[in-house]
């Protein structure tokens, strides 16, 4: 009875142990299966082109998801594939020249990480050559709305990624935008 009671422990810590271990290496809602998929690179390359003669002065960009620029920046619409995933939507586009950023901003259906679809607004911002804040030409973020439960994202709000040159991202999470300094605020990480 004492060897089934020591080996009842033992077996018990072991379970316990295993699961704990396979919960972890699970990916949660709120981790890096959390938000939409996007993929940056067409908006990468519209920042190394000039407006077209078309735009026209604009001093904001978006609706849920906004941004501000000076009153000189040139703003248009066009057919862009800002998520990557294939398809074009209607986007508008915005280059301050001021601070050398172009911003992409859609409305609609987008993929998300965990393989779900989700709907949106999605904030593309990329800065240019020569940029105000010294960062490399090609890196920046986007931000997107997200209602509590779609792509994973356990509340409301706003859920976004910075971005290397190459489009991969190098932090996401629960996000802000910082007006004043052009960039992101990561309020929780999770990547």
């Amino acid at each position: 009875m004492k060897c089934i009671a020591k080996y009842g422990s033992l077996l018990l810590v072991l379970l316990v142990t295993t699961a704990l271990g396979y919960a972890q290496t699970q990916p949660s809602a709120s981790g890096s299966n959390a938000g939409p998929q996007v993929n940056p690179q067409k908006v990468q390359q519209k920042a190394t082109m000039p407006p077209p003669s078309t735009a026209t002065k604009a001093t904001s960009i978006g609706q849920k998801v906004t941004a501000s620029a000076p009153a000189s920046s040139q703003s248009w619409a066009e057919q862009l594939d800002v998520d990557g995933n294939g398809r074009a939507e209607q986007s508008t586009l915005l280059w301050d020249g001021q601070d050398k950023v172009l911003y992409s901003n859609s409305s609609g259906t987008f993929t998300c990480q965990n393989g779900a679809t989700g709907s949106g607004e999605l904030l593309v911002a990329v800065n240019g050559q020569g940029n105000k804040w010294g960062r490399p030409a090609g890196s920046g973020f986007w931000l997107a709305s997200m209602d509590k439960g779609a792509c994973g994202v356990q509340t409301d709000a706003l859920w976004g990624c910075k971005f290397d040159p190459s489009g991969s991202a190098t932090a996401c999470g629960v996000a802000t935008l910082d007006q004043a300094n052009g960039d992101l605020i990561i309020a929780t990480a999770q990547k």
